[in-house]
């Protein structure tokens, strides 16, 4: 709905200007306010007592929005910005201006103690927010004082468990084009606000996550209920009110009543399977997870677990020990990253319809040969998977392991295949690769009808590039050598690499760059810290390993922060060693200990960076980079373009002494 602001008999009035209605009844408030658009915006600040005592009035909540400006100030482009945290009154506690903002007249307006209202502002997108309790944004001219003009302001609320607004996350910026990314992030950072506001006013409650598709259960759009040890649902945040909007949840309720399972039922499939799937009372699916562990722990063995027929039975051991297996084989291949899933949609679908070879890259760890198998698995679930390291092949041995005793020749030139050798291979689509004749007993022939997976293929010989490409070629165009060798050909050819692709193109292997243009379908997988499922990744080693330990949410929590350079092999390795030292059912966090400390070997974020993967990332880079220099801070100040003083926030006090001292 718009509407347009005449300002009849007011003056600096905009005749026709069209605005939105929102705007427009902002714009009326501050007419009846008596304020000017030419007006010189009113000096409101509090003095630094008056704000000090303001802080720790809102000594949780300030700390939690200091963290989050933080990061918004690192996300949001450009220049000339400022991101800031208001209380419920629109005073701010927390600025952070870049250097062009503090160096404009507007950054000494919007500082610390400043006030934000309406009516001694005029409109303006932080005191809108407070005044609609929504997410506004109000551009340029659509601030009320036209000395605001050139600006544009995003602001979002924050609300408590009474879904009360407590505070608003505000950036302004004079770059226009920035709109809806900014607002976006400043959504983002409002939302992690209130669901840690939410985790610290619940604290020793169990806090459920839940939400209508899974793959959103760790993210900030999730639901959150607090429960108490009774099972009655205490507390809910923002998002859980809107998915739960039909239902009163202003007063204590028990679980059973706004869901179609037992609470205890509940429990016991979170915590073995990690996620659950059940229907609220006005059957919409949900599905949860366990995001904070409270109490349960102290109850957690008085708990009557129930999955038999009547409800209050326990399976027979039989039973209980053939689901386990069940899981176990499901586990296996069962990405749950929605990012590599879409790609494996995609790849199989098109994959069916015609063979193809697959380029498969992703760091050392990231389970790439895991996730080809389930493509396989997914293509044909009996056709055989054949893997060959290509840094253990050269120019005299490549041969006769990829096309047997035979050799190249006899593959690839059909008056050298007999009568029973074509019906071999003809039978090997059917019946798997063992019915080929020696002969012809190469990889590419064990792999027929199914995926032959070349690891670290960037190590093969240029020679071994050259017969590839014929077979790649073969595999892509079928109808060129229908009558020859096709049906010992494997459906899906998959080149594996650890290196960036960029890096794959050498002048000097001319092959190999071939080779490299004929792939027609990409795979990448991400490092195993960025993985989307990585707490799913984890319950699912443990079970591997050791099918009757459960993983606590806190010990999760601290596994997935970990930073694991060598991917799935470090992460089994460590599992191998917590489970070997966990005498009980449970795998708590005092059971890790030493097992997550970085060796000489292992760089690890700092302490401040551990929490997101963007952060943490960039925190690797600064101390390998400083570490491989031997502690050259203007060397790595050079090689990265970041300043002395960014690097040295990145290195632990007492490393840059010993450094400096040595």
């Amino acid at each position: 709905m718009e509407g347009e602001i005449l300002g009849a008999g007011s003056e600096g009035a905009v005749a026709g200007a069209p605005m939105n209605q929102t705007v427009s009844d902002s714009w009326d408030r501050c007419w009846q306010a008596g304020l000017n658009r030419s007006d010189k915006p009113r000096s409101a600040v509090l003095l630094e007592p008056e704000l000090r005592i303001r802080r720790e009035q809102n000594q949780e909540l300030w700390k939690l929005a200091q963290t989050e400006l933080q990061e918004l100030f690192t996300q949001v482009a450009g220049a000339n910005y400022v991101v800031a945290f208001a209380d419920r009154t629109g005073t701010i506690l927390e600025a952070i201006h870049d250097q062009e903002f503090s160096s404009s007249s507007a950054s000494r307006m919007v500082i610390p103690g400043s006030v934000w209202q309406e009516d001694i502002r005029g409109t303006n997108a932080l005191g809108l927010t407070l005044a609609t309790k929504k997410a506004t944004v109000v551009d340029g001219s659509e601030h009320f004082l036209d000395r605001f003009d050139n600006i544009s302001c995003f602001a979002s609320p924050v609300r408590n468990t009474r879904n009360e607004v407590v505070g608003v996350i505000d950036a302004s910026t004079d770059a226009r084009s920035r709109g809806r990314h900014t607002l976006a992030l400043v959504k983002l950072a409002a939302a992690n606000v209130e669901n840690n506001l939410f985790k610290a006013e619940q604290q020793g409650a169990l806090i459920l996550g839940f939400h209508a598709r899974p793959e959103y259960l760790n993210t900030t759009s999730s639901g959150l209920l607090a429960l108490s040890e009774e099972g009655f649902i205490v507390g809910a945040n923002g998002s859980a009110q809107e998915m739960l909007s039909g239902f009163d949840l202003t007063e204590p309720v028990l679980f059973e009543r706004l869901f179609d399972i037992r609470f205890s039922a509940l429990l016991q499939e979170v915590l073995t399977q990690g996620t659950a799937t059940v229907k609220d009372r006005m059957q919409s699916t949900v599905h949860f997870t366990i995001k904070e562990i409270g109490h349960l722990m102290r109850y957690i063995d008085k708990v009557q677990f129930s999955v038999g027929p009547s409800g209050n039975e326990r399976p027979t051991k039989s039973a209980w020990s053939k689901r386990k297996s069940e899981q176990r084989v499901a586990r296996k291949s069962d990405c749950r990253d929605t990012v590599i899933v879409e790609q494996l949609t995609g790849l199989t679908k098109r994959l069916t319809a015609s063979p193809g070879t697959v380029l498969c890259s992703g760091p050392q760890g990231s389970g790439k040969s895991v996730i080809c198998r389930e493509l396989l698995e997914r293509l044909s679930p009996r056709a055989p998977f054949v893997e060959i390291d290509c840094t253990l092949i050269n120019e005299d041995n490549y041969e006769q392991l990829l096309f047997g005793t035979a050799g190249r020749l006899g593959f690839f030139e059909p008056e050298f295949f007999s009568p029973d050798a074509r019906g071999a291979g003809a039978d090997a689509g059917d019946e798997g690769s063992s019915r080929i004749p020696p002969a012809f007993s190469g990889k590419i022939h064990k792999s027929a009808q199914g995926m032959l997976y070349l690891r670290n293929f960037d190590a093969m010989p240029e020679t071994m590039a050259e017969d590839l490409l014929r077979v790649v070629r073969a595999i892509e165009h079928e109808q060129v050598v229908q009558e020859k060798f096709h049906r010992l050909l494997p459906r899906v050819l998959v080149l594996s690499t650890q290196k960036p692709l960029d890096s794959q193109q050498d002048p000097r292997r001319q092959r190999l760059a071939e080779l490299l243009d004929e792939i027609g379908e990409e795979l990448t997988i991400p490092p195993l810290n960025e993985r989307l499922d990585l707490d799913y990744v984890i319950r699912s080693v443990t079970h591997d390993i050791d099918a009757e330990k459960i993983i606590t949410v806190e010990a999760e929590r601290m596994l997935a922060q970990h930073y694991w350079v060598t991917g799935f092999r470090g992460l089994r390795k460590a599992m191998r060693q917590i489970i070997r030292n966990c005498p009980g059912k449970y795998i708590r966090t005092e059971h890790l200990g030493a097992l997550l400390r970085p060796t000489d070997d292992d760089c690890q974020p700092c302490q401040n960076c551990s929490d997101t993967v963007i952060k943490r990332n960039k925190c690797l880079t600064i101390r390998k980079s400083w570490r491989d220099n031997n502690g050259n801070v203007s060397m790595v100040s050079r090689k990265l373009g970041l300043s002395r003083t960014t690097i040295y926030a990145h290195i632990s006090r007492s490393d840059a002494f010993t450094e400096e001292t040595n």
